[in-house]
């Protein structure tokens, strides 16, 4: 596992041990508070499952639109744009859709639709 020596220098204070000498803290050291050990404790507990944490930290696409939709934003905002949503774009733009039109069919802000235009080709700044 990666971070051996820092996971046993957090262990080390988070029981009141100096990592160090091995002696124990003073009462009155900020490593004998409990909000400073339950801190650590946790922050242990993150670092020795980095799986779950990755795996918290990343949410699926329909996560995502859910989220998205409880914000208040377009359903596909800050998600990426597929192939196949990207043709669909440069098509629609062609056959004259508006960018307020676009927007709303992509569920995208309007400022993603410009910004894959630019990137297509079919706008400049």
């Amino acid at each position: 596992m990666r971070l051996e020596k820092e996971i046993k220098v957090l262990e080390a204070l988070a029981k009141g041990v100096d990592p160090i000498t091995g002696e124990f803290f003073d009462n009155q050291s900020p490593y004998n508070q409990p909000e400073v050990i339950r801190v650590l404790f946790t922050i242990l507990a993150e670092l020795k499952n980095p799986v779950k944490k990755m795996k918290s930290l990343k949410k699926t696409i329909e996560e995502k639109q859910a989220e998205n939709i409880k914000n208040g934003l377009p359903k596909n905002a800050g998600l990426p744009w597929t192939t196949d949503e990207k043709e669909q774009l440069v098509h629609k733009y062609k056959s004259e859709f508006s960018i307020d039109e676009l927007s709303v069919i992509h569920g995208r802000t309007k400022v993603a639709i410009v910004a894959e235009l630019k990137k297509q080709g079919l706008i400049e700044d």
